[in-house]
C-alpha cells in the first residue's frame, strides 16, 4: 500500500497492508511537510529457525510499532531514531512492515523446548 505525503491529512488516515502471515495496520499523521508518523500494530505469525538448536517454529508477532516517513533525506535537530526515507513522494507501507520485519528476524528466539532448558 502507497499513499502520496501530500495526501495524508494532520487528522490522521488509516492504513493496512501485510506480507504473508503478517499484518501492519495504524494511522499516519502528517506532523510536519516531510515529515508523517505511523503509529500502529505489527501482528501475525512469523516462519523462524530457533536461534539455539535451528529447528523451525512459528514466532507470533505481536508488537506496537511507531514510526516516521520522511519525504526525501531526514533533516532535523531531533534524533529520531526510526525514521524510514522515501524519495518518490510516496510512503510505502509494504516498505516499512519489511523493515520492521527485518529487525525482528535479526534479533534471537528459541523454540519453545530450548526455552525450557
Amino acid at each position: 500500500m502507497q499513499i502520496v505525503f501530500k495526501k495524508v491529512p494532520t487528522s490522521g488516515v488509516d492504513f493496512e497492508t501485510s506480507i504473508k502471515d503478517i499484518k501492519f495496520y495504524g494511522t499516519a499523521n502528517k506532523e510536519s511537510k516531510n515529515l508523517v508518523q505511523c503509529i500502529g500494530k505489527i501482528e501475525g505469525t512469523l516462519d523462524y529457525q530457533c536461534d539455539r538448536c535451528g529447528n523451525d517454529f512459528p514466532l507470533h508477532v505481536k508488537e506496537d510499532v511507531k514510526l516516521f516517513a520522511s519525504d526525501g533525506v531526514y533533516k532535523s535537530d531531533d534524533d529520531l531514531l526510526d525514521v524510514i526515507e522515501f524519495f518518490d513522494e510516496s510512503i510505502n507501507f509494504d516498505t516499512m512492515l519489511e523493515s520492521e520485519l527485518g529487525t525482528l528476524q535479526s534479533d534471537y528466539y528459541y523454540c519453545s523446548t530450548c526455552k525450557e532448558n
